[in-house]
């Protein structure tokens, strides 16, 4: 039983425990996220590099390797899809190649006939030859029995035509009294009209294949070189155009020699990316299936 001088005692005691303790006031603590690191840059190993060597070499090499393996594919097929009989002419093309269109200043003419020869041409009254005739040395009209020949020399061979120009025949070797022609006229002589060849000897002909020795060469009118019209130089001027074959042209673009020196050296560097790109590739392939096989041991 409590008596009145405990109860005072506890209420004292309970005053005095209160008077004595501080004020605390409850804070609010935040937790704090700890601070995300940035990852560490992965480390430039080996394999790492030329796996991207690898493939700035593979978009290098792609285009060119294409257009190399196209071209060589055309290039092997060239007799069978006719390419090396197809010319071009193209202007710019042909000014890659420093080539450019050169009239003739001369020719051979023949009563009213002419003949002009250009770098790939040989052309009669403004009409090109089926068949060219290069460095002809003289040019000449024959007309017996109301039949007209016209005669085109060079070294070793006489050429028969047609006054269109067709061509009729071609003499050479034992056909030809001479050997070697060093050049060619016409003679009237008793109201006929001959061929005159001149090589180790002089002789004619009516028909440019029976022959006969002749020694007055005085008479002969000699074919010579003619300075040509303006008018001529007109018609020519068609069929001076440089050309080159079609499969000339891809020969060239597939070893780069087309652009000189520029194009030669993209070849080479084309080259050279594609050994790269096999050895980079057999290297990286031997090294996925080493690590492979260690990760299986384990």
């Amino acid at each position: 039983m409590n008596t009145p001088n405990a109860l005072r005692a506890d209420v004292d005691s309970a005053n005095y425990n209160e008077a004595q303790t501080p004020n605390v006031q409850k804070v609010a603590i935040k937790s704090v996220a700890p601070a995300r690191k940035k990852p560490a840059a992965p480390k430039r190993n080996t394999s790492m590099l030329l796996r991207q060597w690898h493939q700035r070499l593979g978009i290098f090499a792609f285009i060119f390797m294409g257009w190399l393996g196209f071209s060589g594919i055309l290039l092997n097929q060239s007799v069978s899809m006719g390419l090396d009989a197809i010319r071009v002419g193209s202007t710019t093309l042909m000014s890659l190649y420093g080539l450019h269109t050169t009239i003739p200043e001369n020719g051979y003419f023949s009563d009213e006939h002419w003949l002009v020869t250009t770098t790939e041409n040989t052309v009669l009254d403004n009409i090109a030859l089926d068949r060219h005739i290069p460095s002809p040395l003289g040019f000449v009209d024959i007309k017996n029995s109301g039949e007209e020949l016209l005669f085109v020399a060079t070294n070793d061979k006489l050429t028969l035509l047609s006054p269109k120009g067709v061509l009729i025949e071609e003499l050479s070797g034992y056909m030809l009294p001479v050997g070697h022609i060093r050049g060619i006229g016409s003679l009237q002589q008793q109201g006929t009209s001959f061929l005159a060849l001149q090589g180790e000897g002089s002789y004619i002909s009516a028909d440019g294949l029976t022959w006969e020795d002749f020694e007055d060469n005085g008479n002969v009118k000699w074919s010579s070189l003619t300075a040509l019209t303006e008018s001529a130089k007109s018609d020519v001027e068609p069929y001076a155009h440089p050309t080159v074959a079609l499969e000339q042209v891809l020969i060239d673009l597939h070893s780069g020699r087309l652009f000189g020196s520029i194009g030669s050296t993209l070849i080479n560097l084309v080259g050279a990316a594609a050994v790269l790109l096999s050895i980079t590739g057999i290297w990286m392939t031997w090294r996925t299936n080493r690590m492979r096989n260690a990760r299986q041991k384990k």
